[in-house]
């Protein structure tokens, strides 16, 4: 329907619009005070969908002007299940906020709305009229409207107040407000995004945002370097060394931050003097040190970090565990109990979705077995975390082990508190030897692995990990350097540190009908591509030995190394039916390689119905859904039935590049040293010969 207005006739009440290519009168309507409990909406009116959350702050800012400050536009009218007489066509929200205020007993029921009434038969026109000729006021113009408010004596928790907003929404738009005025009408103009509004409000120096504006070219001036120059020396409150501190520790000893309103729902900082950050982290691990030193270790440092390569300068002990007395271990044995019960029950409902072949379907579970399920696993993630922390209990470090190893006291990446107990330096390493055989079991670097839930099924985690295996054997046969480089490694460790398990396996062995079998959709995909183009040549080859060792050598360099990526790509592989990889047993090879490689499995991989959805509960598929786009998206996913869940599912994944737990990056467990600095480590690494048996380095 088009419209337009017209020229307004020369008459008293009256005015015209344009619709449909007619000229249609619509009464100026007469202004009357009517109860409010006498007015409903009307289903003439022509905007059918309002936004409810927005309703509280309408009913606030009524209440903050003493009333409407336009009157509602009504017709007689009676409906069905209504009290009302008048129907409103025209300020549907503002009704509803009058009866949102009326229902908190902020007005009366019956408090006098100032009102516009007109025929009756004009109700759809006088709704279309004022609904669609209304142009939404600009958010620049809002940023300063609330400017003028603080410039006219309002401060920002009385603007919260009359507005029902939270006073970080309103410290947020006022700090927008702020900015240099060509910024805001630049975003009046659309030629800036409010993230980059928002990067430049880290600073209130308006020739400093002019600065860093002008200083990145046109396709530098996204939100991120926009953040990352005017932060450029300062360090994030979300950083592990600031998280270690603490905010408040940091302020009190007269720190300085930047603040950041708009990251996160309470916003963030910025610090900005690091060299007091760095000396409150050292102050703070020497006062946790000195409490360790008195349980009788040898030595006892702290460090602000504790890097791989640092670590394997040390033999490691390991703590005995003493045998638990009778009570401790029929409570233990409880508790095992219980959990393998609510495991087998768990296993029971997960049972029930599986496919079937006969059907071609999915199960789906109740809405009670959903409900059942969750309880269930809160359950046994509680079990399961009491019977570590007792199992944890039972390990002792004796006081022979305490005289002839240390401590060091380091940071995570989390900003806890973390200790390397049991290390041995060179010298102590006789003495660490018969400790050890007394009090202890000599060790390697790595703690004693603890129990990984079971986040994903064993059959969807083998899916998962052939998926892997795939796109990191493509990805080799693209960059036959670093096929190489595994192969070397591989048959190096295998030589100096036999108990060492690489990702490649030496004998060649063709994982590709394995990976084919396991990984589902693997026909098709990019991974198999891949590998398809690169083995095309091979079989063009002689199958003859003398024949084909005569061709071999014909061949350049380049190219037998691209052929022996191929092999090696097929022997790669990292199975696994758990859904986190063990760390130290083959695992930091594959680390070692992915990240080499630069293999991010969203390029080869997209969580389909075959290779997740059907697999996981509806649980998984929100959780997904939450971390790709929000919990709003999400929401509507919990009324859905399974199958109505993955499709939903599937469809707001699409494109977002999400990744399971198990196709994610490993953690980074050993540091990767550049060449520039291997050289100057050489010597280090000659010195880092066996250890006597007893202690492992």
């Amino acid at each position: 329907m088009a419209y337009e207005e017209s020229n307004v006739l020369n008459g008293e009440d009256a005015a015209v619009v344009e619709i449909d290519g007619k000229l249609v009168s619509i009464l100026s309507g007469e202004e009357r005070d009517i109860p409010l409990n006498r007015l409903h909406l009307s289903p003439n009116n022509v905007r059918k969908k309002h936004d409810p959350s927005t309703i509280p702050e309408l009913a606030a800012a009524i209440m903050a002007e003493g009333g409407l400050l336009n009157p509602l536009a009504v017709i007689p009218e009676k409906i069905k299940g209504s009290k009302g007489d008048h129907g409103v066509v025209a300020g549907g929200r503002r009704l509803a906020a009058l009866h949102y205020l009326a229902e908190h007993a902020a007005v009366p029921a019956d408090v006098p709305v100032r009102c516009r009434v007109f025929d009756a038969e004009r109700g759809v026109s006088v709704s279309l009229v004022e609904n669609a000729t209304q142009e939404p006021m600009h958010p620049a113009d809002q940023l300063e409207a609330f400017k003028r408010l603080v410039d006219e004596g309002k401060t920002a928790g009385q603007i919260a107040a009359a507005y029902n907003l939270s006073a970080l929404t309103v410290e947020r738009r006022l700090k927008l407000a702020r900015l240099a005025p060509e910024f805001l009408d630049m975003y009046r103009a659309d030629q800036i995004e409010m993230g980059q509004l928002q990067a430049l409000a880290l600073t209130d120096d308006h020739e400093e945002q002019r600065r860093v504006w002008n200083t990145l070219s046109p396709y530098q001036r996204s939100a991120h370097y926009i953040t990352q120059m005017l932060t450029n020396d300062e360090v994030s409150s979300t950083s592990a060394i600031a998280r270690f501190v603490g905010l408040e520790a940091y302020r009190e000893a007269g720190g300085a931050v930047r603040a950041d309103l708009f990251t996160g729902e309470e916003g963030s900082f910025y610090i900005q003097d690091g060299a007091l950050l760095n000396r409150l982290a050292l102050e703070k691990l020497e006062a946790q040190a000195e409490e360790i030193r008195a349980a009788g270790w040898k030595w006892v440092e702290a460090r602000m970090s504790f890097p791989y390569h640092e670590r394997s300068a040390f033999g490691k002990l390991e703590p005995k565990r003493r045998k638990p007395t009778t009570e401790e271990k029929a409570e233990i044995d409880r508790v095992s109990a219980d959990a393998d019960a609510l495991r087998k029950r768990m296993d029971e409902l997960e049972a029930l979705t599986a496919y079937d072949e006969e059907t071609d379907e999915e199960g789906e579970w109740t809405d009670e077995q959903e409900a059942e399920y969750q309880a269930l696993q809160a359950q046994w993630e509680a079990f399961d975390d009491l019977g570590d922390n007792m199992e944890a209990a039972l390990r002792e470090w004796g006081p022979r082990q305490r005289a002839t190893s240390g401590v060091v006291l380091t940071i995570d990446n989390a900003g806890q508190l973390v200790l390397a107990e049991g290390l041995v330096r060179r010298e102590d390493v006789p003495q660490a030897k018969q400790a050890a055989g007394g009090e202890g079991v000599a060790g390697g670097m790595a703690e004693a692995p603890k129990k990984v839930r079971a986040e994903f099924s064993a059959t969807l985690c083998a899916n998962l990990t052939a998926h892997r295996s795939a796109a990191v054997g493509a990805a080799l046969t693209q960059q036959p350097k670093v096929a190489l480089a595994a192969l070397l490694m591989t048959l190096i460790v295998n030589d100096k540190e036999p108990w060492q398990s690489s990702p490649v396996k030496v004998r060649f062995n063709d994982n590709m009908h394995q990976i084919g079998n396991q990984a589902s959709e693997f026909g098709g995909s990019k991974a198999a591509d891949a590998f398809e183009h690169a083995a095309g040549w091979i079989g063009k080859l002689p199958a003859h030995g003398p024949t084909l060792f005569a061709a071999l050598m014909a061949m350049e360099l380049g190219e037998l190394m691209q052929l022996l990526s191929v092999f090696i790509a097929h022997s790669y592989e990292v199975f696994s039916g758990e859904p986190n990889r063990k760390v130290g047993h083959g695992y930091d090879m594959a680390q070692l390689i992915e990240s080499t490689l630069g293999l991010n499995m969203a390029d080869w991989w997209m969580p389909t119905n075959e290779r997740y959805l059907c697999h996981v509960p509806k649980a998984k598929m929100i959780e997904a859904v939450t971390e790709a786009c929000g919990a709003d998206a999400a929401k509507p996913i919990e009324k859905m039935k399974k199958g109505e869940a993955i499709a939903a599912t599937a469809a707001l994944l699409d494109g977002r590049r999400w990744l399971p737990s198990t196709l994610r990056p490993y953690p980074q467990s050993t540091e990767v040293v550049e060449q520039d600095e291997a050289h100057e480590e050489d010597e280090d690494q000659h010195e880092a010969d066996a250890l006597p048996e007893g202690v492992e380095g």
